[in-house]
């Protein structure tokens, strides 16, 4: 009886042992959008008139708030951010199937059931900026992006309760890692990238569809994570544990 219960308390050991470490690797590959900290914005930002002229704006002017700090934004605007999040975690919204047909116009190679959401925030400018006659605001964004990816950002717009799509054309990787956006107006922001390695990714609109979770980042900064490649380790060392703690229990019998 005292075999028995010795190895009853080694497999629950063992059990809550991988569960833990499982988890932990998990959360590393697969970190929520939440916590990451809102870009900064690189040099100035430049506001480009109807007309074509050009206006500098202060870096200093600007203010993003990221994700994980949306409850700091008004009630008004914690309202729309939140009707504007809200599209990414319903299957049926007019967002998923904009996206399937922006995927199709600008990368027809690449099905949008392969798009990640890489970032989620809202800008602000200190200073009043209209946008009613094309007038777009020039921003560079930090980040960790490679020339080469696919990345797509697009503008919640409050006015018709969508998210609007900016041109591929707006949208520059640069060679330093950073995104250079032409935005048509300001509201809630999102930053998507075509993920290669999606079938790993947490944050396809197909895994959306299915367990309906807020949007999160796949694998480090600007790529895919590989879930199984860093989970078959901890098996692993779990596997030892338990061979460890076998044989000491053997000799302890034998004795």
């Amino acid at each position: 009886m005292k075999g028995k219960k010795n190895w009853k308390v080694v497999l629950l050991m063992t059990a809550v042992l991988l569960s833990l470490t499982s988890a932990q690797v998990f959360a590393t590959v697969a970190p929520s959008v939440s916590a990451k900290a809102a870009p900064e914005v690189v040099g100035a930002a430049t506001f480009i008139a109807a007309d074509g002229n050009a206006i500098t704006i202060n870096a200093s002017d600007i203010k993003i708030t990221s994700d994980g700090a949306e409850a700091t934004l008004s009630p008004e605007e914690k309202a729309v951010y939140d009707k504007a999040k809200a599209e990414f975690t319903n299957p049926n919204s007019q967002y998923t199937k904009d996206l399937a047909d922006f995927m199709t116009k600008n990368f027809p190679g690449i099905d949008s059931d392969k798009v990640v959401v890489r970032e989620i925030f809202d800008i602000k400018v200190g200073q009043e900026l209209s946008f009613d006659k094309g007038q777009k605001l020039q921003l560079t964004l930090g980040g960790n992006y490679k020339q080469g990816d696919t990345v797509i950002v697009t503008v919640y717009n409050k006015d018709t309760g969508k998210w609007d799509f900016i041109e591929s054309t707006d949208v520059t990787v640069n060679a330093d890692g950073t995104i250079t956006v032409k935005f048509p107006h300001l509201c809630p922001i999102a930053i998507l990238v075509a993920d290669a390695g999606s079938a790993t990714a947490t944050t396809t609109v197909e895994n959306t569809k299915k367990n309906a979770a807020p949007p999160t980042v796949s694998g480090e900064e600007g790529g895919s994570g590989n879930n199984t490649s860093m989970l078959i380790p901890v098996l692993g060392l779990g596997a030892v544990i338990l061979a460890v703690v076998f044989v000491a229990l053997k000799k302890k019998k034998s004795v």
